[in-house]
């Protein structure tokens, strides 16, 4: 008998989702009070900012911004799976229902939000909110109530609970973790060099003391985007900001941009050194990360006992699969319209990166793969016997010596 207590997904879900939208609201809302807004405009400055935080997407007069913040996506998942992770102590009795209850009700309230906090200067489309808040929130509540209790591997399709599609997609997001660890590395030495430049952008703005901790957060909240941009450029397609501005592995041109102080790290115009052509083996070799410590969990991965070799390069070519799926997937979004005229087009391109990311991290992968099958096949192998071994060199006979137990051969 199982005597794991477990909890009905309905009652959690509907306050995770509750809860969540409770504490972004007020957070939003009385910053927008510090500044010196009024009450109601307050409260439809926090339900726009929860909104588009999480990719909803705002209409001002006309203008469409439909950039993906990826700060704001990773700060609100984070909100809600902190919250779910509070409100399930026990484990849910199935975490699918659970997400499914969390995703729903937040996109209700989304779309109920949108629709209230639009002016006729200042648009939110419910349906997209909806949408995008419906992901964020469904997949982070997910995780957050399974992961602590241990219990991530509930998510999983059955088909996909062998051994071999669980190590491949694991060792992916590794890989993938790699390659945008390469790509922050980049943004933060950027940022380095022209942290001077980044000051006069600033200084230019002028955001006083209200307004510093705003331009603070939204440079802080643009840096997971910038790091998918530059992830971008190691891959190959790279990126642009406007019409009149892209960046990839062989040089920049720069355009008019805006004077956000985060936009310091852009790199100076002109071709880049020869040398900055390697870093586009970056993905290849976070392939290689994830062939080299992919784990199928079974002797033989995909029935291939009789080819080992073989069995073991098709999941490593699966792990830098999957992790060029995440990597890709994640750069296609994070693109988007930032303003009016030249500045409707920003980022990498939507699918360029996938297709790119796909194959280069599956070669690595492969690989890796090769090289960990190789490293253990050594590792396995019999030490000889030491009493086989030689006791000492044996003496060498040269040719004017008689036959004897002296005679060297030279």
């Amino acid at each position: 008998m199982n005597s794991t207590v477990t909890t009905p997904p309905l009652r959690p879900g509907v306050l995770t989702a509750g809860v969540s939208a409770i504490v972004a609201l007020v957070v939003g809302s009385g910053v927008a009070l510090l500044a010196g807004v009024g009450l109601v405009s307050a409260l439809r400055t926090g339900a726009r900012s929860w909104l588009v935080l999480q990719g909803a997407g705002i209409e001002l007069q006309g203008t469409t911004l439909g950039l993906v913040p990826l700060g704001g996506v990773l700060l609100c998942g984070a909100l809600t799976a902190r919250v779910a992770r509070a409100m399930t102590p026990a484990p849910v009795e199935s975490p699918g229902a659970f997400a499914a209850t969390v995703a729903g009700t937040s996109g209700v309230v989304a779309a109920v939000l949108a629709s209230v906090s639009s002016t006729p200067e200042i648009v939110v489309n419910p349906a997209r909110a909806a949408a995008a808040v419906f992901v964020v929130t469904g997949v982070s509540a997910a995780l957050g109530a399974t992961m602590h209790h241990g219990r991530a591997g509930d998510l999983w399709p059955a088909p996909w609970r062998r051994p071999e599609v669980r190590g491949a997609v694991s060792a992916g997001a590794r890989g993938a973790a790699v390659l945008l660890a390469a790509a922050g590395v980049v943004v933060v030495t950027l940022l380095v060099r022209h942290v001077e430049r980044a000051g006069q952008l600033w200084a230019l703005l002028d955001p006083g003391a209200s307004g510093t901790p705003a331009l603070a957060a939204i440079c802080l909240l643009a840096v997971p985007t910038m790091v998918a941009w530059t992830a971008s450029v190691l891959l190959g397609p790279g990126f642009v900001l406007g019409t009149q501005t892209s960046v990839d592995l062989a040089g920049a041109q720069l355009g008019p941009v805006p004077g956000l102080p985060v936009l310091a790290a852009l790199p100076s115009p002109g071709t880049f050194d020869d040398w900055v052509v390697v870093l586009g083996l970056v993905p290849v070799l976070a392939g290689l990360v994830a062939g080299w410590t992919v784990r199928a969990g079974a002797e033989a991965p995909f029935g291939l006992s009789d080819r080992p070799v073989l069995g073991r390069s098709l999941l490593g070519l699966a792990a830098g699969a999957a992790g060029g799926v995440v990597v890709g997937v994640l750069v296609g979004a994070s693109g988007g319209a930032v303003g009016p005229g030249r500045l409707a087009d920003a980022g990498p391109p939507a699918l360029t990166p996938l297709l790119v990311a796909v194959p280069l991290m599956a070669v690595g992968g492969a690989l890796g793969a090769l090289a960990a099958h190789y490293r253990d096949a050594r590792a396995l192998r019999p030490e000889p016997d030491a009493d086989a071994r030689p006791s000492r060199r044996p003496r060498l006979r040269l040719r004017h010596q008689p036959p004897g137990a002296d005679r060297r051969d030279g």
